[in-house]
């Protein structure tokens, strides 16, 4: 069976520590989508690693990069190195049909941000976008073009000339990149990779054929999604769960979801973000809470929890149970607000509505009570600080699915688990 990982916000919701506890328990991990602009964290006692390319579990499990997956090869082969540092037993699985993002990519995304000036989209810069527009326009360079010299020249030229022209000649940029030396460098480095190549849709469906259970790592988050999300501020690539059937080449099936979100809301880059916080607490939360991106080290804009979004992120991906993350960064403060309708020109609307001018939204809110310091380990969430329990239950009984993990701090263990929700042993479900 297939499970998932999805997260209900922006990005950035914690969601590489709960692959990192759920792979434990499966026999693979499968990242489908996006590339390195995509960065998970994951941390155990004194280890901590990030991910950007690989799934983010420090565990020795069958690992997974299927075809709609970017790979810029510098990056992954760190993180190969990294990963068999460990001698955990995993295994890396790649499959050839992976598109490459080219150095030539990220000087297109610079430039074309650079030329953008006040209508920026806020991107990393390191050129998803542009190889995703290659990869559509069939004139994309994947991992098996790359392997004999002499097709991945033929191939890199074509696509060098175009990308070249639109830097100089329509972003008035400057393209610095020596052809000869990059189309060296990427031989090299995807040699490197061939070893592990694999058609990975034929290993997962022979996995879930016998009965092993997978475990789907979505790349961004629900708001980014190129048709769902705050569009223009997206990534490039639709970002929901579902899209995992094309992207990794099996046919559709049940997915148990495992939605991730933060106890309030966090947003990098430009773009609307109604429940911002524009006072002082909003650099409170952001220290306490690390809040600086993985990947672009840029701090996080901070706001308060948005529940009208994470209902809607619920209900586009299907999630049949909940992650709440960081609610000891909101510990010991008077008030904690939630946002629980929106409202547009004075009437309240349904987040569909909310999407289409989503810079215009009023977020109505309700308050709290805020809860004390939380310790370092708890047994249940029953030991938790009364205030913070009824927040929980509000959610719960907002949303209408129920909270089953609750993580106060980075660590694996900093989590409770609600085992009265469901249980290994249930065949269905985690």
């Amino acid at each position: 069976m297939l499970h998932a990982v999805v997260g209900l916000q922006f990005g950035d919701e914690g969601k590489g520590k709960f692959v990192d506890y759920l792979s434990s328990k499966l026999d693979g991990v499968a990242r489908f989508s996006g590339g390195a602009n995509a960065g998970h964290s994951v941390q155990y006692k004194n280890t901590r690693l990030a991910f950007s390319q690989l799934p983010a579990t420090l565990y020795g499990k069958d690992l997974y990069v299927c075809q709609g997956a970017l790979i810029s090869p510098k990056i992954i082969l760190k993180e190969i190195k990294q990963v068999e540092s460990m001698n955990n037993g995993a295994k890396i699985h790649i499959d050839p049909r992976c598109h490459i993002v080219l150095p030539i990519h990220a000087e297109l995304n610079k430039a074309s941000e650079a030329y953008k000036t006040n209508n920026k989209i806020g991107s990393v810069g390191i050129g998803i976008g542009a190889c995703f527009e290659d990869k559509a326009n069939r004139h994309g360079v994947r991992l098996c073009d790359a392997i004999d010299i002499n097709t991945l020249k033929e191939k890199l030229l074509f696509l060098w000339e175009i990308r070249k022209n639109q830097i100089n000649n329509v972003f008035n940029g400057s393209l610095s990149l020596d052809f000869e030396q990059t189309l060296s460098e990427l031989h090299e480095q995807c040699m490197k990779l061939k070893p592990y190549f694999s058609f990975t849709n034929k290993d997962i469906r022979k996995k879930l054929n016998s009965g092993e259970k997978i475990l789907l790592e979505t790349s961004q988050a629900t708001f980014l999604d190129n048709g769902f999300g705050s569009y223009p501020f997206t990534v490039a690539y639709p970002t929901l769960v579902q899209n995992c059937f094309p992207l990794i080449g099996i046919p559709a099936q049940e997915i148990h979801v495992v939605g991730v979100f933060k106890c309030y809301m966090i947003r990098v880059g430009n773009g609307p973000f109604p429940t911002e916080i524009s006072s002082h607490l909003a650099d409170y939360i952001r220290k306490k809470g690390n809040e600086y991106g993985t990947v672009s080290k840029r701090e996080r804009r901070c706001g308060w929890l948005d529940l009208p979004l994470i209902k809607q992120a619920v209900e586009l991906n299907g999630v049949t149970e909940l992650a709440i993350t960081n609610v000891d960064v909101l510990s010991e403060l008077d008030e904690v607000y939630v946002c629980v309708d929106h409202q547009h020109k004075g009437e309240k609307i349904c987040c569909d509505q909310s999407m289409l001018h989503f810079s215009e939204v009023e977020p109505m809110y309700r308050s709290f009570d805020g809860w004390t310091k939380l310790k370092n380990k708890y047994i249940n969430k029953n030991e938790l600080p009364e205030n913070l329990i009824k927040f929980l239950k509000f959610i719960e009984s907002y949303i209408g699915i129920p909270i089953k993990y609750i993580s106060h701090g980075p660590d694996r263990e900093h989590t409770i688990i609600d085992e009265a929700i469901y249980t290994l042993n249930n065949s269905s479900c985690l």
